[in-house]
C-alpha cells in the first residue's frame, strides 16, 4: 500500500503517474477511481478478482482518506484492508493528519508539501518590489518548483487580491490571512490588478494553445517585471 498526499498536487500527481506507468510496464492492470464514485459492492468484486489473463491489479483510489467520516468510507476501507493480492495506491489532493496516517502502519507514505518559498514569493508581490520578486522566482526555479504550479498559485493570489480590493468582507479565509491579503491589496490599484489578471489569462491561452514560441517560465519572468 502506498499513500501519496500533500498540498503540492502537481508533484504528487507526477509521482502517481510514475508509479502507475511502472505497474503497467510490469503487465499489471491499473484501476483508477475517485472516492466519490466508489461503490462498496463493485470494489469488493474488483478487488477479489484478477485482471484479464489472470494478471494482478493495482487500485488507484483518489481522495478517500481525506474525505469526511462516513459508513460508506468505513466499509470501503474495510474491503481494502482485507485485500492481500493487489497493490493499492491512495492519492490525496491535500495533506493528511498524523492520526489518519497512523491507521495505516504498513503503508509507504510519501508527503508532498508546498515549499515555504512559494508563500514568501506570493507575499512579496507588490509594485516597486521587482528585485525581490525576481529573486524569489529564481529561488523557486532552483528548488525545482514547476512553473505551472507557480502560475496556478499566482493566478489564485491575484484573484484574491482583486476580491480583497473590491469586497474584503467576502473573503472566504481565516481572519489573519484575510487581513494580510487585504493589506497587500492596498499596495495595488484595482486597474493594475485587473490588468495583471488579464495578462495571466493571456499566458494561459498561449500555453494551452501553443501560440507562444517561448516557455511558460520565460512568460512568467516577463509578467513578474510588470508588477
Amino acid at each position: 500500500m502506498i499513500i501519496l498526499h500533500g498540498e503540492d498536487t502537481l508533484k504528487s500527481y507526477e509521482r502517481l503517474i510514475s508509479l502507475t506507468d511502472y505497474q503497467k510496464s510490469q503487465q499489471v492492470e491499473v484501476v483508477t477511481t475517485d472516492a466519490q464514485e466508489l461503490d462498496v459492492t463493485h470494489l469488493r468484486q474488483e478487488i477479489s478478482s484478477s485482471g484479464l489473463f489472470n494478471t494482478p491489479k493495482c487500485f488507484v483510489i483518489k481522495n478517500l482518506l481525506s474525505g469526511s467520516k462516513s459508513k460508506n468510507k468505513e466499509k470501503l476501507l474495510e474491503v481494502i484492508n482485507q485485500n492481500t493480492s493487489h497493490e493499492v495506491i491512495f492519492w490525496e489532493n491535500k495533506g493528511l493528519t498524523a492520526p489518519t496516517l497512523k491507521a495505516f502502519p504498513q503503508a509507504k507514505v510519501e508527503n508532498f508539501p508546498i515549499s515555504p518559498v512559494i508563500f514568501k514569493f506570493l507575499d512579496s508581490l507588490c509594485p516597486g518590489n521587482t528585485k525581490q520578486i525576481l529573486l524569489s522566482w529564481k529561488k523557486l526555479l532552483m528548488e525545482g518548483t514547476e512553473p505551472e504550479f507557480v502560475f496556478a498559485m499566482l493566478t489564485r493570489q491575484i484573484r484574491l487580491l482583486i476580491q480583497a480590493k473590491v469586497s474584503p468582507h467576502n473573503l472566504k479565509m481565516a481572519p489573519y490571512p484575510a487581513r494580510l491579503i487585504t493589506i497587500q491589496a492596498g499596495s495595488f490599484s484595482l486597474n493594475h490588478l485587473l490588468e495583471l489578471y488579464q495578462e495571466l489569462y493571456k499566458i494561459d491561452i498561449q500555453v494551452k494553445t501553443g501560440l507562444s514560441a517561448t516557455t511558460i517560465d520565460h512568460l512568467l519572468s516577463h509578467f513578474l517585471q510588470k508588477i
